[in-house]
């Protein structure tokens, strides 16, 4: 019996011998702080004010050695959002100790257009009547026109008032061909023969895009690849 009693004694003594270390929320946040904003930059051009949001915990315990850490990205379809929770993986001496999950609070500043005057649905977008003005685009990085965009002719697809962010979903590129517009069609024949045709758009198209248009003399309908400016090729 006193034999058991040693041995049990024995373990418990081991027990309390095992090293130990503590990290604390804030010296963790500092770290892994680093680690997002690293990533992110690699993601977005955007200036950025990241802060990671109140930990459920003051301190962690975990074994004594070398801490390192590790984003776990799943950020397949990349989002900049106003918040988000990453997956860190703590580890101890290259070993995975845990995971945990970081709330992260994000803004992200970029120069956007804005409008100077207002902007009538239908009317083209250009550089003259807009400026550039930095604002937080976390959570509508998607709708962003950028100054490549307005170098082309934008038009507006509702009307925009003074100061009013410039969004990308409600603009559209000017058509390369326009519907009920006079085009040019190129017939290509398998065999390189060409010959030109007049015809009348359908629909509004801009480059690459496919439209249909008509040959009234010839009372034909082809579907036509739009080349150019109110030129359109077409296989036969």
């Amino acid at each position: 019996m006193k034999k058991t009693f040693s041995t049990i004694l024995t373990m418990i003594l081991f027990a309390g011998t095992v090293s130990a270390q503590t990290i604390s929320a804030d010296l963790l946040k500092k770290d892994v702080l680093k680690l997002i904003n690293d990533d992110y930059s690699t993601k977005t051009k955007a200036e950025l004010d990241i802060k990671i949001s109140m930990l459920p915990f003051q301190v962690l315990n975990i074994p004594d050695g070398k801490i390192s850490y590790e984003l776990v990205n799943n950020d397949l379809d990349f989002k900049l959002t106003s918040r988000a929770v990453k997956r860190v993986n703590i580890y101890v001496n290259n070993k995975l100790n845990r995971t945990i999950n970081i709330p992260i609070e994000i803004k992200a500043y970029e120069e956007v257009p804005i409008a100077i005057e207002t902007i009538e649905r239908e009317q083209p977008i250009t550089l003259s009547k807009v400026r550039f003005k930095k604002i937080n685009i976390a959570d509508k990085s998607d709708f962003v026109v950028t100054k490549e965009s307005l170098s082309k002719e934008i038009i507006a697809k509702k009307e925009f008032k003074e100061g009013e962010f410039i969004d990308k979903r409600f603009v559209k590129e000017r058509p390369d061909v326009t519907m009920n517009s006079e085009v040019r069609i190129i017939l290509n024949s398998d065999n390189g023969f060409q010959i030109a045709i007049d015809g009348i758009a359908k629909k509004d198209g801009v480059i690459g895009e496919y439209v249909t248009v008509e040959n009234k003399m010839y009372n034909k309908v082809y579907n036509a690849k739009v080349i150019g400016e109110n030129r359109v090729l077409v296989n036969i």
